[in-house]
């Protein structure tokens, strides 16, 4: 066969196993109409168009739905038509369009009834503390006055029965799935994919919420709203910069409060779980935690590092605020004890530590990122004194307060 030949058959065939992927665009429409419709738009106006046309469907059906019965919430129906009326106002004269050509997708965080925090709880042998956590999860929720489930992956189905007795005494608050010891990152993944919840807590099974205050809830969500490439929230330990801090930081950040929303919180490189706050978005668009770093029944040392480096690499951010009065439940964690150290703490986190190493190790990348880190801080929180910068220290030897 010619060269030329080879080469046209290679291009040819290589075309054909692209045609699929190449004529599916961001709004796939066979009707002309739709399709130059949606071709003016941006794609912001797109996405908040078709959010609104969704919205004023749904707030229709949700009116005719309430004065159907049985009986019919007088405050709730005006608030339903307040709301419908608001978004066709938004919609304007392409509603009846978009309400067409722009529901090919739905939206999910537009759902019904959709909680706003999802607490992923990866669980195992720890029967002492099942109804201690959920009752204090379920507190802090309502003190703060957010609609929260617990999702728990139940790596032990032999307690099965303590786990639906909490879901009976919780009324829908307890979401449980019985698995048999797949552990740590993939009960957490398992556990994502059954929440309904806007952002996710990841939480530990030896943590026991705040008794007192749930300002925690209330400020990550005044984060979230506040800053749209937030991804997130770490609220255990972190670091400013990796490769030029000796060990993590824990504590208040150094940073006076953030003026968008009054929160005393930092950007950073990475945070270690537990807690850790994802949008559920992002943690759909990154393709949740690492599962390959580890075999079943392995815990999920790096997965926090891992996740946090990825996040910054689509182009998402990372921040810490620290979690005042988190408790434990007076037990020793599963991954300290005897039987389970070296397994964890050594030939896994050996194992997690060089993958993560070979994907992110590359000083280039790990400064950039510093760098990165450093530079929102400086433009976007201010310093009650100059002494309390916390770059260019014995704990982080890296970079200075100054803004360009």
């Amino acid at each position: 066969m010619r060269k030329s030949a080879w080469y046209d058959n290679i291009a040819v065939l290589t075309l054909t196993l692209l045609a699929p992927y190449v004529a599916a665009g961001p709004d796939p429409n066979p009707l002309a109409g739709c399709s130059s419709f949606a071709h003016k738009l941006l794609g912001k106006e797109r996405t908040d168009l078709r959010a609104e046309a969704q919205a004023v469907q749904a707030l229709l059906s949700q009116i005719q739905l309430a004065r159907l019965g049985p009986t019919s919430n007088t405050t709730a129906m005006i608030k339903l038509t307040n709301w419908l009326l608001s978004n066709q106002s938004k919609a304007g004269a392409n509603l009846d369009t978009a309400s067409l050509c722009l529901t090919n997708r739905l939206s999910p965080s537009a759902y019904h009834g959709r909680p706003t925090f999802s607490i992923l709880l990866e669980y195992f042998k720890r029967p002492w503390g099942i109804h201690r956590m959920a009752t204090s999860l379920r507190d802090a929720c309502a003190r703060a006055d957010s609609d929260c489930e617990l999702v728990v992956n139940v790596d032990n189905p032999h307690e099965a029965g303590a786990w639906a007795e909490v879901a009976e005494q919780y009324k829908g608050f307890v979401v449980p799935v019985f698995s048999a010891n797949v552990h740590e990152a993939r009960g957490y993944n398992r556990a994502a994919r059954l929440a309904r919840g806007k952002y996710l807590i990841i939480w530990q099974d030896d943590q026991l919420a705040p008794s007192q205050s749930s300002t925690w809830l209330t400020e990550l969500l005044a984060l979230f709203q506040a800053w749209p490439r937030l991804a997130i929230v770490g609220m255990n330990t972190y670091r400013l910069c990796k490769d030029r801090e000796p060990t993590n930081r824990f504590f208040t950040t150094p940073w006076n409060p953030d003026p968008r929303t009054g929160v005393k919180w930092s950007f950073v490189q990475l945070v270690d779980f537990a807690p850790l706050v994802i949008r559920a978005s992002a943690f759909s668009e990154l393709g949740g935690l690492e599962e390959g770093f580890t075999r079943p029944g392995d815990c999920g040392i790096w997965g926090d590092w891992e996740l946090c480096s990825r996040a910054w690499l689509a182009g998402w951010q990372v921040g810490y605020l620290y979690l005042e009065g988190r408790g434990g439940d007076g037990h020793e964690g599963g991954t300290h004890t005897s039987s389970n150290a070296e397994r964890c703490w050594g030939r896994q986190q050996l194992v997690a530590a060089s993958g993560f190493v070979k994907r992110f190790g590359r000083d280039p990348y790990q400064l950039e990122v510093c760098e990165k880190v450093r530079q929102l801080n400086v433009a976007s929180f201010d310093l009650a004194s100059p002494e309390d910068c916390p770059y260019g220290t014995e704990a982080t030897k890296f970079g200075n307060c100054t803004r360009y």
